[in-house]
């Protein structure tokens, strides 16, 4: 069938254009896109920054209405709403059955590469390029094929655009807190970097009952979105030095701090900046591509703990389910990181605005 995408042929070359999409094979749906997350690591991808290369569509966010089922599916039915979980694990290697789904043993060789989990694709340009999809999902189309171990089915009443962003924005955020810190009642904590997964993890402290919530960003509108989602504190990064504005706020620095830039200057940030015994978390991929220096003497003499959270730690089909719960229990705002929606068409527009710090989390919506 033939739908209009978001479509990386080249680094730095983004077209919305007409495709062909396969129909669904064994054990796979087609879904009606309703709503995808705009993410920076869409961004990363676009600009060739992340393993993922193109030829691709993008898009790993997104929630839409189940069209038609391949043969062999049991999870869900057409007409099902349903979100899109980016981590389809096979559940049946070592690491998936110790627990640790979001580090499925087959996704080094299909997801990171932005295959299905067959190794295939099955998006291809009018002119006859195979393009890959994107973290095994192309959510930014009109449809997309997604294998049934990325199907996540909603209960009634979630919003597509909320659960859209809740597939990675909200699990990575809030999962860092949860799962990979696993944080006390009572802690302080800080968080770098206010973007959707920041202020995610922002609402994470919330709901582990922090204090004080510190945010740290070098922009004063994403200082604002954090004031408003949770954050007790506010640091500009561009102002004041970072480090000493966490330990005067603290006295010895946050019990935790979360990294969700993953640059060299915030990791450095981060282990600097937190408490004598107290642990570091990092969960952005800025430096993904760089070595990062690490000083001993600040790791080892002070006890410090320094943690990578991958996803959030999460076990997907576990932890959407719950964190969709939170929200419509009022536990999480996920409405309200969600500032702008935007057609398909203007996701140029969509990329700038995140950049630029004028949304919190945008949201791509489908008629």
């Amino acid at each position: 069938m033939k739908i209009k995408a978001a479509v990386v042929r080249e680094i730095d070359q983004l077209t919305i254009e007409e495709v062909e999409l396969a129909e669904p094979k064994a054990g796979e749906v087609l879904v009606r896109m309703r709503a995808a997350g705009v993410c920076h690591s869409d961004l990363h991808t676009y600009k060739g920054e992340l393993r993922s290369t193109p030829p691709i569509v993008l898009g790993h966010e997104g929630a839409g209405i189940v069209e038609a089922v391949g043969p062999g599916v049991t999870k869900v039915q057409p007409g099902d709403a349903v979100g899109i979980n980016w981590l389809p694990a096979c559940n049946s290697c070592p690491t998936c059955l110790a627990g640790r789904p979001n580090l499925c043993e087959r996704f080094p060789s299909t997801t990171f590469r932005s295959l299905m989990p067959d190794g295939t694709t099955r998006h291809r340009t009018l002119d006859g390029m195979a393009l890959k999809p994107y973290l095994s999902s192309a959510t930014m189309a009109e449809y997309a094929v997604i294998h049934q171990d990325g199907i996540v089915p909603l209960p009634p009443g979630i919003p597509f655009e909320v659960a859209a962003i809740t597939g990675c924005a909200v699990m990575t955020g809030v999962g860092a807190v949860l799962n990979t810190a696993q944080v006390q009642p009572g802690s302080s904590a800080a968080v770098i970097g206010c973007g959707g997964v920041g202020l995610s993890a922002i609402q994470g402290c919330r709901l582990a009952g922090c204090y004080p919530i510190i945010a740290v960003d070098v922009m004063e509108s994403k200082l604002a979105f954090a004031r408003e989602l949770g954050a007790t504190h506010t640091v500009h990064a561009r102002e004041t030095d970072v480090v000493e504005a966490l330990r005067e706020l603290t006295r010895l620095g946050p019990d935790y701090v979360f990294d969700s830039v993953g640059a060299a200057p915030t990791i450095a940030q981060a282990l600097q900046s937190v408490r004598p015994g107290g642990t570091a978390v990092i969960m952005g991929l800025h430096a993904t591509k760089i070595e990062v220096p690490i000083s001993p003497a600040v790791l080892v003499l002070a006890n410090k703990r320094l943690l990578g959270s991958f996803a959030g730690s999460a076990r997907p089909l576990v932890d959407l389910p719950k964190l969709l719960q939170l929200y419509q229990g009022g536990r999480l705002e996920l409405d309200r990181l969600i500032t702008k929606r935007y057609p398909l068409e203007e996701l140029p527009q969509a990329f700038a605005d995140m950049e630029g710090g004028a949304i919190a989390r945008g949201v791509l919506v489908f008629p």
